[in-house]
């Protein structure tokens, strides 16, 4: 055979090679099963109250809002409302909800079974009411004047004041769409029993362990390509870091991130790499000695060594801080990355000139799972190096959020995740009505009115470049006060099988999935 015959041959093998990915690529397959690692599962998928990040993974799935948001490009995308219109004054808004949908469990989705979904958390008289439903205070109820099924498919929503979050937080795990028929059927109980009019819906569902969902035939936009997902909760990172290696899940965001250098060169699992959506920080509490001083807190700011912090505590996996803000944000000013800068010896002048005898005690808490133990390491250890004596409150999630909430921490380490595309979704934690509740307990700086003040005006003011202007303000204002530390904006990595196909990464990077497109190649 001649070397021109050979190469050929070859080339002709390239070809159908290439023409078989590239088909594989254009054509989606239908079928299989996906299983996502989780890192808890709750009890129930009741939208009203928060039931750890497996739950959101779950909603997600199954669920549908009136919108859906673009975490990319930081819009709204039609959901159950193929369009809508708001007025001049930014005061009204109307939905136009697409024809011919069904919830999961065939009741129809009209106008008026949505209306009745939205207003679950503001009709005590409603079977399905719980009081306390914390997490559809996101959804701004508060301001709405009124809200009606004017029709079978429109919605018209009347604010008391402008909102200019109001169409992004429609998609928003709480602002998914319940079907009444589930709300009369289950009352309190829903949760257990959710039916909505997502892409997937529950087919089994054990409490505490995980939740099967089966593609919805019916859903609006398209049956999805993938017939059954599993979304699985492991007890901790070494069990989901083994049961990825051996193949028993195909996608998670919750595998160790010292295993990304290994899991790389594996033949089965890629790591994708997450935008900038998670802010990682030490939150003060100013209500509480020592930190209610000023300079303490400047202290710390300036005893973090971030780089170190970014590389060893999190492999590499984050950006630099500026502020609470991140770099997609609306009005994000990367000139904050001159406040969260490396600087010990102007800690330790800090600390001199804060009047507290050295070393100075402090008590830092943080959660005992994913990195954060190995965080407050090293954050003990850049605290110790500028005169700070450090004790390492290691808890479980459930007792580290009861002794936030009960403002008994001084120093905490947290996060705070996007989700929806908006700064307001970050800055809502400086609002005064949720001080007392928070890590910094911020009620009691001088600056909490003026902090507040900025957060209704972001909150409240449409135009763009105006609200650009107000977050420019309060990020320095918060930077000037600092109850928040930052240590990085974090680009987490997501854990693959490579047969996993068309993975969106930006709301995943946020702790939103997205499982819509997904297929399977295999």
């Amino acid at each position: 055979m001649s070397k021109l015959h050979c190469f050929s041959k070859l080339f002709g093998i390239l070809l159908l090679l290439f023409a078989l990915g590239t088909a594989s690529a254009q054509d989606p397959q239908y079928g299989g099963t996906l299983v996502f690692g989780a890192e808890s599962m709750g009890d129930s998928f009741d939208i009203g109250f928060w039931h750890g990040f497996g739950g959101v993974h779950v909603i997600d799935t199954i669920g549908e809002g009136l919108v859906r948001a673009d975490f990319e490009n930081g819009g709204a995308l039609p959901g159950l409302a193929e369009s809508w219109e708001i007025s001049d004054d930014g005061l009204t808004y109307t939905f136009h909800i697409r024809d011919g949908m069904t919830f999961h469990d065939g009741e129809a989705v009209t106008a008026g079974a949505i209306v009745r979904s939205m207003t679950r958390p503001i009709s005590p008289d409603d079977p399905s009411y719980i009081d306390g439903m914390y997490m559809y205070g996101n959804q701004g109820t508060s301001n709405w004047e009124s809200i009606d099924a004017v029709d079978d498919s429109t919605i018209v929503l009347q604010l008391m004041q402008p909102n200019a979050t109001q169409l992004l937080v429609f998609s928003r795990p709480d602002g998914a769409i319940i079907s009444p028929k589930a709300m009369d059927e289950y009352g309190t109980e829903v949760g257990l029993n959710m039916s909505m009019a997502g892409p997937y819906k529950i087919e089994r569902f054990v409490p505490g362990q995980e939740a099967v969902l089966a593609a919805n035939e019916d859903y609006w936009a398209g049956r999805p390509y993938i017939d059954q997902i599993v979304i699985r909760a492991y007890p901790d990172e070494a069990a989901i870091l083994a049961a990825l290696e051996a193949g028993e899940i195909d996608m998670t965001l919750y595998a160790p991130f010292t295993s990304v250098p290994r899991l790389q060169d594996s033949e089965n699992i890629r790591v994708e790499v997450g935008a900038p959506l998670v802010d990682l920080f030490v939150g003060a509490n100013v209500a509480k000695e020592p930190f209610d001083n000023l300079a303490l807190r400047q202290a710390v700011n300036y005893a973090l060594d971030r780089e170190t912090l970014i590389e060893a505590g999190l492999n590499g996996f984050a950006e630099m801080p500026a502020s609470l803000l991140g770099p997609l944000d609306l009005g994000f000013d990367e000139s904050g990355r001159e406040v969260s800068v490396y600087d010990p010896e102007r800690a330790k002048e800090l600390l001199a000139q804060s009047g507290m005898e050295l070393p100075v005690a402090i008590e830092v808490a943080y959660e005992n799972n994913r990195f954060w133990p190995q965080l407050a390491e090293l954050i003990a250890a850049d605290l110790e190096a500028v005169g700070f004596d450090v004790t390492l409150d290691r808890l479980d999630a459930g007792s580290f959020w009861g002794k936030v909430g009960d403002g008994q921490t001084q120093l905490s380490i947290n996060q705070r995740s996007t989700f929806v595309p908006d700064p307001h979704d970050k800055a809502i934690l400086m609002a005064r009505a949720g001080a007392e509740g928070s890590q910094t307990q911020h009620q009691a700086l001088e600056a909490a009115d003026a902090i507040d003040a900025l957060v209704t005006a972001g909150i409240s003011t449409v135009d763009s470049m105006k609200r650009e202007a107000i977050y420019q303000e309060f990020q320095a204002l918060m930077l000037e006060q600092l109850p928040y530390i930052y240590i990085g904006y974090l680009t987490p990595p997501i854990f693959v099988n490579k047969r996993v196909q068309n993975v969106e990464t930006f709301g995943t990077a946020g702790g939103r999935i997205n499982l819509r497109e997904v297929w399977l190649s295999e």
